[in-house]
């Protein structure tokens, strides 16, 4: 598999790289910098290169993705090759008459050149590999390395609230009924048979696939309110703190408990006031990928649970984090089709259904439902900018009459 090819490939790489950047060496006078930004860069990749091998679903990008990594992991290492050349070269040259110095000037072995063309050459490989980080985010790809040790406040893109509410223009679902009704089917039914089992399903997706408004879609489905005795919904993100999780549980099943610190006694609180009782937790936006986190929640949430058919379900943008949770089938969601993008677009910009659209109005919405690629929030996003790019023009046109 490519991928496999590529993790010994950009290993291999990646340590002559980190090697060369250490040495204090004359040649490295002017790219270094470059070279230790080679070396980061080749590491997060290689990253995000692991969680391409663990993808269920490889999409024609991620495949794009993967070669276009090959390829630059293969420039890096011809320019690292030609470094390295160039150290052994001038290891064994001996330029010991000025003339010869001076004639090498304008040679191609000329130091001050070589720096040159090296730093030109690792900046355009860098320039590259940070491209290639970006559109790695859009297919799902995550540096999970940034978040071991991130705080909050580091990665505050990540550091997010959710509510169990629709908000006004998450009412409007487009292409996932058929999907919550599998979800809610499979959340009521599965374990039946099965005492003091919590059972967990994942939803996996790219960012702005919708996997939170599809959680509200089941979370607030009439049929789940009727099968379980509570419902839950806590919003995760990052850090993955198994005693604030816990804590976010009691205050949502008893507000008034919120003060309370130790987690023992969370626990204990949790087991008084979930005795009997059958529930539904959402846990939204998970990114920990540690085995062990996951194990000493699902310790204290299994001592707390004593009746069976309780489910968990938790939204993803990994897959190797539904791996760790899942003990029923992933969802996987599928991006739109440009029709739905469609509908989404004429929606968010005419909510009154009743408006009918000339043929060059809609043809110009489709055309800009293609450039969606199928994610609803980036249909969403796009109404929002153009209306407030005409309000701004409105405005200007405003003062400029004044």
């Amino acid at each position: 598999m490519a991928a496999e090819f590529l993790t010994f490939g950009a290993e291999g790489i990646l340590t002559r790289a980190a090697s060369l950047a250490e040495q204090e060496l004359s040649l490295l006078w002017g790219f270094k910098g470059e070279l230790t930004s080679l070396r980061d860069s080749l590491s997060k990749l290689e990253a995000m290169l692991r969680d391409a091998q663990h993808l269920q679903v490889r999409g024609e990008r991620v495949e794009m993705w993967v070669k276009d990594l090959e390829g630059i992991a293969h420039e890096a290492d011809d320019v690292l090759d030609e470094y390295e050349y160039e150290l052994l070269r001038r290891k064994v040259e001996i330029q010991n008459q000025i003339k010869k110095k001076v004639l090498n000037f304008f040679s191609r072995h000329n130091p001050i050149a070589f720096r040159r063309k090296m730093a030109h050459k690792i900046k355009n490989i860098n320039a590259s590999l940070a491209n290639l980080k970006n559109e790695a985010a859009s297919i799902g790809l995550v540096d999970r390395s940034t978040l071991v040790n991130a705080t909050s406040h580091d990665i505050g893109g990540l550091d997010r609230e959710t509510v169990s509410n629709f908000d006004q223009d998450e009412k409007y679902i487009v292409g996932r009924k058929e999907v919550a009704s599998d979800i809610v089917t499979t959340l009521i039914n599965s374990g039946k048979n099965q005492e003091n089992c919590l059972s967990v399903m994942a939803i996996v997706g790219m960012g702005g696939l919708g996997k939170t408004t599809l959680a509200k879609s089941v979370y607030n489905n009439p049929e789940i309110g009727r099968h379980f005795d509570q419902k839950i919904w806590v919003c995760v993100s990052t850090p993955f703190e198994v005693k604030k999780i816990l804590s976010e549980i009691l205050e949502c099943l008893k507000p008034e408990k919120a003060g309370i610190k130790g987690k023992a006694t969370i626990c204990e609180n949790l087991q008084e006031d979930l005795k009997g009782k059958t529930y539904l937790l959402v846990l939204d936006d998970v990114w920990n990928d540690d085995p062990n986190k996951w194990d000493d929640l699902m310790s204290c949430l299994l001592n707390a649970t004593s009746t069976k058919a309780s489910k968990i379900l938790v939204t993803t943008r990994s897959v190797s984090v539904s791996s760790i949770v899942q003990t029923l089938p992933t969802c996987v969601l599928r991006k739109l089709s440009e029709d739905e993008c469609w509908r989404i677009l004429k929606y968010k910009a005419f909510p009154d259904a009743s408006v009918v659209l000339s043929e060059d109005q809609e043809r110009i919405g489709r055309e800009i439902a293609k450039k969606c690629a199928g994610v609803p929030l980036v249909a969403k996003v796009f109404v929002e900018v153009l209306f407030a790019c005409v309000l701004l023009v409105l405005i200007c046109s405003s003062l400029i009459n004044l």
